[in-house]
């Protein structure tokens, strides 16, 4: 089943905020992600990723995710597109998950990279993973590199440009530290297979080099600064995307970006969203670094999300 065609690029192009589980006294706040998702409808997000690692996607059972996803979709933006976490380590599982999340209305499925075996996934197991994965999916496949979540395992170029060819495979989220344009180099220029940018260090760097959009945990909590450095980026307002990008990662690198899920759920609750702490074994912050946070945000007119 071939997918690869105009629409994907439109679909894609644009910022996607990291959907959060909230939990409170580890169970699910499933009015407080309705809350949430109402609030990222009015920015101008081209849509939301659920069950990431943000979304803590390892400690849900099926059955929340799958709830989750329910509610994603029913109170979702007309137009907003979802990308929803669906790798597991067995291809099979993989298969088996998505045709539940497509089931629920999911636009396209990101497959995050198996490691539990990191040691025996070659390039030959990997490309035989995806492909198995992409020969059965209802919806689009969209690759997931993020080394930090998988032992350290990166997509190699040479495996990107053997999984660009399958016509069921239409991106990657690239999430390391490998520069977006070398992984460009390795597509076929007239190739519909697209690159999206996996944190805020490499958005602006990543749109300027080929990547059409990004999943950032910033729009978690800035959703409308990530818009506005895409448009200023499609503007060419060089000078001013600069700026701004040099102001979200000075603000990343003192900030939430130290603190992983449980930081952008403190930068959601300063902002008026609903972030609230992680299931265990994450920790919430210490209230010290809570305090940090919020005085960083005053000190940058950083205020309640207002749209």
């Amino acid at each position: 089943m071939s997918f690869k065609n105009k629409n994907i690029k439109e679909k894609l192009s644009g910022v996607f905020a990291p959907i959060i589980t909230p939990f409170k006294h580890e169970e699910i706040l499933y009015e407080e992600l309705r809350n949430n998702i109402a609030k990222y409808n009015l920015t101008d997000l081209k849509g939301y990723m659920p069950l990431g690692s943000n979304g803590e996607y390892q400690g849900l059972i099926e059955e929340e995710s799958l709830k989750i996803l329910s509610i994603v979709q029913g109170c979702k933006a007309r137009g907003k597109i979802t990308v929803a976490g669906c790798g597991r380590e067995s291809a099979k599982a993989t298969v088996e998950f998505i045709k539940k999340a497509a089931s629920a209305g999911v636009d396209f499925a990101f497959i995050l990279t198996p490691h539990y075996f990191v040691k025996e996934m070659t390039n030959e197991a990997l490309l035989k993973y995806f492909f198995y994965i992409a020969d059965r999916s209802v919806i689009p496949n969209i690759v997931y590199n993020a080394p930090k979540f998988t032992s350290e395992l990166l997509i190699s170029p040479e495996l990107l440009n053997m999984l660009a060819e399958h016509p069921n495979i239409v991106a990657m989220k690239n999430s390391s530290s490998f520069p977006i344009a070398e992984y460009r180099k390795v597509i076929a220029e007239k190739s519909n297979f697209y690159l999206l940018a996996g944190n805020v260090k490499t958005f602006y760097p990543g749109l300027k080099d080929g990547a059409i959009g990004a999943v950032l945990s910033t729009a978690s909590y800035l959703p409308e600064y990530c818009c506005k450095l895409h448009q200023l980026y499609l503007c060419k307002k060089n000078d001013e995307a600069i700026k701004l990008h040099n102001f979200l990662n000075n603000l990343s690198d003192s900030t939430v970006g130290r603190f992983g899920v449980a930081g952008v759920k403190a930068g959601m609750d300063l902002r008026g969203f609903f972030g609230g702490k992680p299931r265990l074994p994450l920790l919430p912050l210490k209230p010290s670094d809570k305090k940090h946070i919020k005085e960083y945000f005053d000190n940058n007119g950083i205020t309640k999300f207002i749209i």
